[in-house]
């Protein structure tokens, strides 16, 4: 009979449950005490929540600490509600995928070429605002939608309408404008009534100064040294492309309503998450993570930064808020994402360097090209001081922590490491980058 009891209870512990709650906080508190991440967080699986918390401050002057309950800016989430709103009038007949930009704005350069489907996917070629010098001139100042759709009009256009995909604030705000000339009512108020409220929100709304907003956090930045106010910005600039505010839990709750029929009819939500170029839908990104089905967005705005992911085939959300905009919040939810799915990874912690000679530092300098990637990074060395210069062309101080690791030394970006496997004559035969506890092999160039 013990024999048959022992040949029993193994298998049933090496099954055992794994206490999620509790892996999750594990990480989340490490990167509390490793990189000071100030914001709240959530993780929720089959329509459950499993693991929600709230770390960092909110007010850093009057020492007021983030809650669950603390209204963060949630940036370019905005857009999927702005997409949302669009679709209803689809919905109600009002407005038409099809219908060109010159229905609503007639002396718009190439208005007869360009769609609404054409904004909300962004493939109109209509220049970025937020990447036009001038708009920096007035977007601490309150100024008339006619102002913005004039600087936006006498930009030249990105490329021909339809024929590509670049990210562009100036569409969705467009689009916000659209809904106001339609329906006869203030962008915020038509969401605020049709898609806030019907999806239950309490507390979400387009952000405005002059209001008295209970729980709301102020946003900062964090360099290696201080955390700083972020600077001002008003709210016309954001608009419909990024001013909405709006809770950790609201942020679910939304989620929840839009994978449902709550908001809009099966057909228009299909095509709302359809990946059109570049993988974009209307106002959700459509792509895999580790292989995983996952439909996302995230936001910046100065102070903050968010991000909201569903693994639709997991019946996962993680979903991550911050009120320091230097915070890698991509790199939060995917971790979370990764101990919710099993995926291994590697736990935050202080590291300390380990003084090399430059024979030791010179082996890890080279090209390497990140798996899935197009574009090779370098690692190199200047007065004796190693550096990771990635693609897009900033400089990044690297230290060794071993002789086979290296980690970046600004921390308030990305929790960044480089670890390399080497042959007994010291030579580099594989290696790696670790960000935020994922592992990724690279190939180094020769």
């Amino acid at each position: 009979m013990k024999k048959i009891f022992f040949l029993l209870a193994f298998p049933l512990n090496l099954f055992a449950q794994k206490d999620y709650p509790a892996l999750l906080d594990k990480y989340m508190q490490d990167r509390a005490n490793v990189i000071k991440f100030s914001g709240t967080v959530l993780v929720a699986k089959k329509g459950k929540i499993i693991y929600e918390k709230a770390f960092g401050m909110a007010d850093r002057e009057l020492n007021v600490t983030n809650t669950i309950q603390t209204k963060f800016e949630i940036g370019s989430i905005t857009k999927q509600f702005t997409a949302a709103a669009i679709l209803q009038l689809v919905q109600t007949g009002k407005i038409s995928l099809d219908d060109k930009l010159s229905k609503y704005f007639q002396d718009f350069p190439k208005a007869d070429s360009v769609t609404i489907h054409m904004l909300l996917t962004h493939t109109s070629g209509i220049k970025n605002y937020t990447e036009v010098p001038e708009f920096s001139k007035i977007a601490t100042l309150p100024f008339e939608k006619d102002t913005m759709v004039a600087l936006i009009k006498k930009q030249p256009f990105d490329f021909s309408p339809g024929s590509q995909m670049h990210y562009s604030n100036s569409g969705y705000y467009l689009l916000g404008y659209i809904i106001e000339k339609v329906t006869g009512k203030s962008y915020s108020d038509y969401v605020f009534e049709n898609v806030i409220q019907k999806a239950g929100l309490k507390n979400t709304c387009v952000n405005r100064w002059d209001t008295v907003l209970s729980y709301r956090a102020k946003g900062y930045l964090k360099t290696p040294t201080v955390w700083k106010n972020a600077p001002y910005i008003s709210m016309e600039g954001p608009y419909s492309a990024g001013a909405i505010i709006s809770t950790i839990e609201d942020l679910y709750q939304w989620n929840n309503a839009l994978f449902s029929d709550k908001i809009l009819s099966p057909a228009l939500f299909t095509k709302m998450i359809t990946p059109y170029l570049n993988q974009y839908g209307y106002g959700l990104i459509i792509d895999t993570f580790q292989h995983h089905l996952r439909i996302a967005h995230k936001g910046g705005i100065p102070g903050f930064v968010s991000n909201l992911s569903r693994f639709l085939s997991d019946e996962v959300v993680v979903a991550a808020l911050s009120n320091n905009e230097n915070t890698h919040i991509d790199g939060i939810v995917n971790t979370l994402a990764c101990i919710i799915l099993d995926i291994p990874l590697i736990t935050p912690y202080k590291h300390k360097e380990m003084i090399l000679d430059s024979l030791q530092l010179n082996r890890f300098v080279g090209k390497y090209i990140q798996e899935g990637a197009t574009k090779a990074d370098t690692i190199k060395i200047r007065e004796g001081k190693i550096y990771w210069h990635p693609w897009w062309g900033q400089e990044f101080l690297l230290k060794p922590e071993s002789k086979t690791k290296l980690f970046l030394t600004d921390r308030t970006w990305y929790d960044l490491q480089f670890e390399f496997d080497v042959d007994s004559n010291g030579k580099i035969i594989k290696a790696y980058s670790i960000l935020d506890g994922l592992k990724t092999q690279m190939k180094k160039e020769d």
